[in-house]
């Protein structure tokens, strides 16, 4: 039992950490899809 409770907390450590990057990146609020496209810049064609 004692592994698999190190392989849960491991999971979980690493989706925090996706978490934590992702509201640094996107923000708090509801994800829309234009704000996401804007991020990189907002020139035409800069997919």
């Amino acid at each position: 039992m004692m592994l698999w409770n190190k392989i849960k907390k491991s999971i979980n450590r690493s989706l925090e950490k996706m978490a934590k990057e992702n509201k640094k990146e996107f923000g708090d609020g509801i994800p829309d899809c234009c704000k996401m496209n804007r991020q990189g810049g907002n020139k035409p064609g800069n997919r």
